[in-house]
């Protein structure tokens, strides 16, 4: 597990306070919590209710260029967005640390470690964005790791 020097100070700084609040939270993000991975045209998906939106196979373009950068948006979850605005964004960090352990042992698992996968997890002191992509040699990667302190917002990287 890799981070910048911010998500470090956000970590450093988190109040391990009470979730009695955020239980009954935790049953709308169970396909999140659970994940089911599958894949489409050699991409590495989580299922999700868009499954619905995608195309019969990918097709490049201005925005996604290659499969990497389709997964990293596709893949992508605002955690924020499934919680009463009134939760504590230390709590949903910490779920959003658990559920990145989970999606990469899951993802390890289904794989066999025959894949590479970067998971990460972003946060700005209020959002948290969760999101994977696979490590193809013949793209760039979304994410530069060794530029990790570059990013305004904190970093916590796991690579499989």
């Amino acid at each position: 597990m890799k981070t910048n020097s911010k998500m470090k100070q956000y970590l450093d700084s988190m109040k391990t306070g009470s979730m009695n609040n955020i239980s009954n939270e935790l049953s709308k993000i169970e396909n999140i919590i659970l994940p089911r991975f599958f894949e489409w045209d050699g991409c590495v998906l989580l299922n999700q209710e868009k499954n619905s939106e995608l195309a019969t196979y990918f097709s490049p373009n201005q925005f996604v260029p290659d499969r990497t950068a389709f997964e990293a948006d596709y893949n992508h979850i605002h955690l924020n967005d499934y919680f009463d605005e009134g939760i504590n964004p230390d709590a949903i960090l910490n779920i959003g640390i658990r559920i990145l352990e989970v999606w990469a042992a899951v993802l390890y698992r289904q794989y066999n470690g025959h894949r590479k996968f970067m998971l990460i997890l972003s946060y700005d002191s209020e959002e948290i964005v969760l999101r994977f992509y696979t490590v193809r040699g013949n793209e760039v990667p979304w994410l530069n790791t060794t530029e990790l302190e570059s990013y305004l917002d904190g970093l916590l990287i796991i690579e499989t």
